[in-house]
């Protein structure tokens, strides 16, 4: 699914107890812009998607995100910044028949909000950079964490790749998709604080608009 609206389809045969890996630009062609929905006709798949890459010529690395099981009507994303060296995107698929009107609520670490909207064609991608909207600057205005969700409830997905340059010492990118609700509770495996790692937690309280993020306030 392509940023104009067109989409193209291609059909894989997966061989019991097995795995396959498909190169993208193979198959759709390189140079495009793309949204995939991936549907098996037996139950039990499980796919993720890594990807490799070199920035704008600048900074360069690899992210890999697993997908999503369904379409959703909401995501929510604790992490978010416009700071200096640090490019945020949210990247918007609509593998649905109709048009999607799409809300980002923007809170930010100075306790403002800013918001955003756009239609989603059907069966397509929308790729938003926060900057356009907030700006750049270094400073807790320019955090911000983000709701997004589909205002005439078209089931939709997001993610929010980011990319760049960690205190001039490590270049690199990361992805992630959303949460498609809050909870109470979130268990994570991994962390230390050993030399030369910098582990953080960014909470996000999107109800009202109390907001905490757990970061040193050096950590740009």
């Amino acid at each position: 699914m392509t940023s104009d609206g067109t989409s193209d389809t291609q059909y894989l045969t997966l061989a019991p107890t097995s795995r396959m890996t498909i190169d993208v630009n193979q198959l759709a062609g390189a140079g495009r812009e793309l949204s995939v929905r991936v549907v098996s006709t037996s139950p039990g798949l499980v796919v993720e998607r890594p990807m490799y890459f070199n920035y704008e010529g600048k900074w360069t690395g690899g992210h890999d995100v697993i997908g999503v099981a369904a379409p959703a009507t909401t995501f929510y994303f604790a992490e978010g910044t416009c700071r200096p060296n640090f490019d945020t995107y949210f990247c918007i698929q609509n593998p649905g028949d109709t048009a999607a009107d799409v809300k980002l609520t923007y809170m930010k670490g100075d306790g403002t909000t800013s918001l955003q909207s756009f239609a989603v064609k059907p069966h397509s991608r929308y790729t938003i950079k926060p900057k356009d909207k907030l700006g750049e600057a270094d400073d807790p205005a320019h955090d911000f964490s983000t709701k997004v969700e589909c205002t005439n409830w078209q089931p939709i997905v997001c993610e929010r790749p980011t990319y760049f340059n960690y205190r001039g010492r490590l270049d690199r990118g990361h992805d992630v998709t959303g949460v498609s609700a809050p909870a109470s509770e979130y268990h994570f495996a991994e962390g230390t604080c050993r030399p030369d790692f910098d582990p953080y937690f960014c909470v996000f309280q999107p109800r009202g608009q109390r907001r905490r993020r757990h970061r040193q306030p050096d950590h740009w």
